[in-house]
């Protein structure tokens, strides 16, 4: 099970790009957003998360910060499980100047998530909602699900979309026959 940054997803060759909605925008005008749009994201990024992953599956939940030092987020709050909570383990690796945080979170069942509540932080991030990804605006810590047996991953970037990733091609087949016709092109 290889851990990717977030900047790896888009040129790697065993990943596939998803658009959470392509029909409408985030704004109804230039000042006023639109709910129906942010309800729709939500929506198909639960539905995506139900399709991956079933009841009992483990899931390493992976999240990165750029950024030194490393800053608080509010992403226990979205594991119930605080055994887990505390069963994470943080790195820091380099890039280029910058420097990366990375912590994995060993979550035994999804049901040990707040999955709602995790994936309306998520998709809201770029605009100010709550839930909150981070305690400040700036860098919010970017999320992946990776299953802990088949190992392929989840990285739903924001409101706009999620890259899934396999471990090999034939895998990454299977998962688009998996999930709905409506997420892959």
């Amino acid at each position: 099970m290889q851990i990717l940054r977030p900047d790896e997803f888009s040129c790697d060759p065993l990943t596939h790009h998803i658009e959470l909605e392509e029909e409408s925008s985030p704004y109804l005008n230039s000042d006023v957003l639109n709910p129906a749009y942010f309800q729709s994201v939500v929506k198909k990024s639960h539905d995506l998360v139900d399709a991956l992953f079933e009841e009992g599956d483990p899931i390493l939940l992976v999240y990165h910060v750029y950024g030194s030092p490393f800053q608080p987020t509010y992403l226990s709050r979205f594991i119930r499980n605080r055994e887990a909570r505390y069963n994470t383990t943080l790195t820091q690796t380099a890039l280029g100047e910058e420097a990366v945080w990375t912590a994995t979170v060993p979550i035994p069942d999804k049901k040990q998530l707040r999955l709602h509540s995790l994936l309306e932080a998520i998709c809201h991030q770029d605009f100010h909602f709550t839930p909150r990804l981070c305690r400040r605006c700036g860098t919010c810590p970017s999320v992946q699900l990776i299953h802990r047996t088949k190992g392929y991953v989840l990285f739903i970037y924001d409101d706009r979309g999620a890259y899934i990733r396999g471990t090999s091609i034939e895998q990454l087949q299977a998962i688009q026959q998996k999930i709905s016709s409506s997420f892959m092109p």
